[in-house]
């Protein structure tokens, strides 16, 4: 905004260079240019006032208001009848211009002081001195209005753009300079054209600490011989131009986009903080999910500890099926040499009743081995991990939230720092961005390492655990068989050792019975082959899954780790995010709307002032008019007193 209002106040340097500058019309347009002479300390003595009247119509008559003295025409025959303040031009449908006198006061009212070496010195006795010199000029705003701002009475002043400027001689005038102007050396002279706007400092309120706008002009110079030619000030009433009304329009716009702004930046903070209280979550659950961890990783071992327990006894249970399948196949031979030899079996009967109590006791100790296989393979429960799994892919859904809602902040916080313009502000957001970049760097990290557990659970084979179940119970059951037929065998022998003359008709039965033995004896004996392969499957899964859960345990450590730096980081950008929305958007939204606010509504005052300060003397309704001052100050030379005197010539110039 400041920008903004110094090119529009840099525009009434531009217009200064102007004489002329023209409105529109109604009946017709009164053009005034009032011509002043000061004297050497700024006080007027003589004021001339030449008028143009515009017959774009080309009446007749023109009807004129005027209270100037000694009226008469300087640039034709056109007639006047004069009643009081009242005027009627024959015009013949031309243009009318008279001057004429005036005793009123000018507008704008100049001081001007003089000073050699530091010390102030009058005019008359700085003239044909050497030295160092500074001329000042000081203007006074004395059209003054109350005006009423937001319900409060303020005095604000017609804004008068006032240029002032001379020409001095190289030969006796060196290291010229002009403040708030222009100096222009073109080697032999220097022109000298200075800017000030009197009064518009009070009228917009604004502190000279933010915004200088000057009331007086001075020009400094290495002088010898001292003189100062006559010093010309053109002033006019005109701040903005009409085309530039549109700055108007677009503060309005301005005010709804702080607004969306304030609105925004409270989204941001409030974002923020959530991203804070989230990040906090994350760093609790993470830390739990550590310890969970710990403690699982810690079970696999113990269970592949206790696991080479059972892989052991099943050892035994392969080599002690072996020995029943060798038993069996005895005993079925050993049947059919009973089948072959009735006239032995008597004899051999007992020996057959003591091996059959041998077998029942080796059959007893084998269903011992096996009831305790199976009570050690029952406690190893089979694992489930899908409930792991689910909360892993949750912590990735949570991650890439996290980053998404980052690279968002990130966008934002770009846009900023592309439309910011204070270098503090621009370091903030810097380095706000740089610790979100590692943030996200660091969720990537973590998501492709919850990925890679979450494949490795997926993939881990739970199937031979359940087969070692279901081969035990069938070797369980089988040996259950067993045993009920070595029972029956021994029935069997206690029958035959009791009626031998029955032997002979249960022979065959006999020997059906160690077939079906035999039979029983290869179905154990494969199962305790499934058994072990099964075993051996189930031992390298486990120290498989011991190692697994120790990287796990490991990658969840450096998950923690970071969890942690996102929660600090996120507690960083909550407190940054909050200064920089008190201190930052906060202070803009509230100038925007206080002191920007204010001063607009001034300047659209102003305007207003200085569009209805449209004439210096008098004006005709329905007419429209426009005035221009030009102040001569009398020039200082070493000579005897010696003042310019006006002419006017046909062109109404000095």
């Amino acid at each position: 905004m400041k920008q903004k209002i110094v090119f529009k106040l840099t525009s009434g340097v531009l217009l200064g260079t102007m004489l002329m500058y023209t409105s529109p019309v109604l009946a017709f347009t009164k053009e005034e240019t009032v011509y002043s002479k000061l004297d050497g300390t700024g006080r007027c003595y003589q004021t001339i006032v030449n008028n143009h009247l515009k017959n774009d119509e080309q009446a007749e008559l023109l009807e004129d208001l005027s209270d100037l003295l000694e009226i008469h025409n300087v640039n034709g025959s056109e007639e006047l009848t004069q009643n009081g303040n009242g005027l009627i031009w024959k015009a013949n449908g031309n243009d009318i211009y008279y001057q004429g006198n005036s005793q009123k006061d000018l507008p704008i009212a100049c001081d001007v002081s003089y000073f050699l070496d530091g010390n102030e010195i009058s005019a008359q006795d700085l003239a044909g001195k050497s030295g160092k010199v500074k001329v000042k000029l000081s203007y006074q705003n004395q059209d003054a209005h109350v005006v009423s701002i937001n319900g409060k009475e303020e005095t604000l002043y017609t804004p008068f753009v006032v240029v002032a400027g001379t020409i001095l001689d190289n030969t006796t005038h060196r290291n010229i300079e002009i403040t708030n102007g222009k100096v222009i050396d073109d080697g032999t002279k220097t022109m000298v054209i200075g800017l000030c706007l009197p009064g518009l400092q009070d009228s917009l309120g604004v502190s000279a600490d933010t915004l200088l706008m000057p009331n007086c002009i001075e020009i400094s110079m290495d002088a010898t011989d001292f003189e100062l030619n006559s010093i010309a000030t053109f002033v006019t009433p005109k701040l903005i131009e009409d085309t530039d009304l549109s700055l108007f329009d677009e503060l309005d716009r301005i005010y709804d986009k702080v607004r969306l702004l304030e609105a925004s930046s409270k989204q941001l903070v409030d974002g923020a903080n959530s991203l804070r209280d989230g990040a906090s979550t994350y760093h609790e659950k993470s830390s739990a999910f550590y310890n969970v961890m710990n403690q699982f990783s810690s079970g696999v071992s113990d269970a592949n500890a206790s696991y080479s327990k059972i892989n052991s006894g099943i050892d035994t249970l392969q080599q002690g099926s072996a020995s029943l399948e060798s038993g069996a196949k005895t005993i079925s031979d050993g049947t059919k040499a009973v089948s072959s030899n009735l006239q032995v079996l008597d004899s051999k009967l007992g020996d057959l009743q003591s091996g059959i109590k041998s077998l029942q006791a080796g059959e007893k100790q084998l269903a011992d081995g096996l009831n305790l296989i199976v009570s050690e393979v029952n406690k190893v429960a089979i694992p489930d991990y899908s409930a792991k799994i689910a909360d892993l892919e949750k912590l990735v859904n949570a991650n890439t939230s996290t980053k998404e809602a980052l690279k968002a902040s990130n966008a934002s916080l770009n846009t900023q720092l592309k439309n910011a313009t204070d270098e503090s502000i621009k370091a903030t957001l810097k380095a706000q961005i740089e610790a979100n970049e590692s943030l996200i760097s660091l969720l990537d990290t973590n998501t492709k390492a919850t990925n890679s557990t979450i494949a490795m659970l997926k993939s881990t084979d739970t199937s031979t655990m359940k087969e070692l179940q279901n081969g035990l119970n069938g070797l369980k059951k089988g040996l259950s068989d067993l045993q009920a037929g070595t029972q029956d065998l021994y029935d069997g022998s206690s029958a035959l050792k009791g009626a031998t003359n029955t032997l002979s008709t249960k022979t065959n039965e006999l020997y059906e019975g160690s077939k079906s033995l035999y039979e029983a004896s290869l179905k154990v004996s494969e199962g305790t082959k499934t058994l072990r392969s099964g075993s051996k499957q189930m031992k390298n899964g486990l120290n498989t899954l011991d190692v697994s859960s120790q990287q796990l345990t490991q990658a969840n450590s450096q998950l923690v780790d970071g969890a942690n730096s996102l929660s600090s980081g996120a507690t960083s950008l909550a407190n940054g995010m909050n200064q920089f929305d008190k201190e930052g958007i906060q202070t803009i939204c509230h100038y925007l709307n206080g002191d920007l606010k204010d001063v607009s509504t001034r300047l659209e005052l102003l305007q207003d002032l200085a569009e209805q300060y449209s004439h210096f003397t008098m004006l005709q309704d329905g007419c429209k008019g426009n005035v221009k001052f030009i102040m001569m100050m009398d020039s200082i030379k070493r000579s005897d007193e010696q003042k310019d005197v006006i002419v006017l010539n046909e062109d109404k110039k000095y």
